[in-house]
């Protein structure tokens, strides 16, 4: 059964149902389900899908012909000797030509998956596909190129960059990204609210995650005892497969996540601690940006010079393995049929959900704004926080959103599994508010966001709006 990615289903079809050729770039990192995306779009039309593989040009060249051959019925064209992509492409320009003209003249959908893999010692296919986009199928009106990649590097940095042969010819570029908290339940039938959150907060969105926990049949924290803390596990290595698919070398990327997962943030701390030249560790970190891993963030209303840089680790998958899998590894590896979930957790699970409850929120920011009718008018995401000084006081804000009417939510984000949150939460904010700056002068608002919702004395605050988990589901 497939689930969600409406929206891009719909983005698709648009330009599907266009009047012109289409040329479609499509990626995203591994298992967040591109190709099973393209195979829902494809199902009931006329196309060719070309998976690619890890192979060399040869068997690469070899392996389309004979996909071709069995795509459009042709034994004759399987059986074609090619050595070139240049000649590989000219068969299969023949092929669409006649598919499009025995189907009433709508568009032949070519997709060419994992196209890396495909341009891995053959990097002239980028050019040859440029002149065959230019000369005939950008000229007929009736095809819908779709290039699909996971490895971002390489979409972004051969496929869409001015350096390119092929820049500037798309008419539809996207990054798949992770799934929503509500369309990830959809993967989670069954489970409770608490459960999929859990979930959620471990695993981040990826569909093929999701898939494999609702597979086992147990419990979140039976299944990740089973496939995170156990040698056999999917989960076990499965970040070496993450990283090794976007980075050519993974050691010093791998000691900075590390370090981020443990709190460090500013790149002096990095620095101190991996031994890496601040120098490279700032290409490392915009590296690690650009594939979606961390983000880079200041104070919000802080000028974009400022010096008070953070950086965050946004992959909910990688923060779990650096925080519970990479230090427990001798631990696993000794009792390989797998530890408890709440011996490798101890006493830390509550701690750590609770940091992740933050980024939760703030990665469903548009949640609480459509919550309080300010659907679309989102002008600014943020934190803000300042050290210390003789002058002023620390302060760390959870969340701030800024609206285009001129209004600022500051928001405190409090996990207690299902307990109710008390008044204590409320001092704690006002306080936080108080300490806020508001350069704009913008109406504030205060909202509390808990998990397990609040109690009768914080409902009694009438300046304080409140929040609850189911909200986001």
């Amino acid at each position: 059964m497939f689930l969600g990615r409406q929206h891009e289903l719909n983005l698709l079809e648009e330009h599907f149902h266009s009047s012109v050729s289409e040329f479609c770039v499509l990626y995203g990192r591994r298992r967040i389900g591109k190709s099973r995306l393209l195979e829902e779009f494809t199902k009931d039309k006329s196309s060719f899908f070309y998976l690619a593989g890890k192979e060399n040009k040869k068997l690469q060249l070899k392996r389309f012909i004979r996909e071709m051959g069995v795509t459009f019925d042709d034994p004759f064209v399987g059986k074609v000797n090619v050595t070139e992509w240049d000649e590989a492409l000219t068969i299969l320009d023949r092929n669409i030509h006649l598919e499009a003209q025995n189907n009433n003249h709508t568009k032949a959908i070519v997709v060419f998956d994992e196209f890396q893999w495909m341009c891995r010692g053959a990097t002239e296919l980028l050019s040859d596909l440029q002149r065959f986009w230019d000369k005939k199928w950008m000229k007929s009106g009736k095809v819908f190129l779709i290039v699909c990649g996971s490895s971002i590097s390489f979409m972004l940095g051969e496929v869409l960059s001015q350096k390119s042969p092929l820049f500037g010819r798309r008419t539809l570029s996207f990054e798949l990204t992770p799934f929503n908290a509500v369309d990830a339940a959809l993967f989670l039938p069954g489970k409770t609210l608490f459960e999929i959150a859990e979930i959620y907060m471990s695993l981040g969105g990826i569909p093929k995650y999701l898939e494999i926990i609702n597979a086992s049949g147990f419990s979140f924290r039976k299944s990740m005892s089973r496939l995170a803390f156990s040698p056999a596990g999917y989960f076990y290595d499965e970040i070496h497969y993450v990283l090794s698919e976007q980075l050519k070398e993974t050691e010093n990327y791998f000691t900075l996540l590390k370090q981020m997962a443990n709190g460090a943030k500013q790149v002096n701390e990095l620095e101190q601690i991996t031994r890496i030249p601040s120098g490279q560790i700032m290409y490392y970190l915009a590296r690690l940006c650009l594939l979606g891993f961390i983000s880079r963030h200041i104070p919000i209303g802080s000028k974009l010079g400022t010096k008070k840089v953070r950086y965050r680790l946004d992959d909910y998958f990688l923060r779990f393995y650096f925080t519970f899998i990479h230090h427990n590894r001798q631990r696993i590896v000794l009792k390989k049929d797998g530890i408890g979930f709440d011996r490798i957790t101890k006493n830390r699970w509550d701690a750590y959900v609770g940091k992740l409850f933050e980024q939760f929120v703030r990665d469903h920011a548009e949640v609480i704004a459509n919550k309080f009718g300010y659907k679309n008018e989102i002008s600014c995401i943020g934190s803000f926080w300042q050290n210390p000084t003789k002058r002023k006081q620390g302060v760390q804000i959870d969340l701030v959103i800024e609206f285009i009417d001129n209004t600022t939510f500051i928001c405190e984000c409090k996990w207690n599994g299902n307990k109710r949150t008390g008044i204590n939460a409320v001092t704690e904010l006002r306080k936080r508010t108080t300490l806020y700056p508001n350069e704009k002068n913008h109406t504030i608002e205060q909202v509390l966001i808990t998990s397990g919702g609040v109690s009768q004395s914080v409902l009694k605050e009438k300046d304080i709006r409140v929040m609850t988990l189911n909200d986001f589901f």
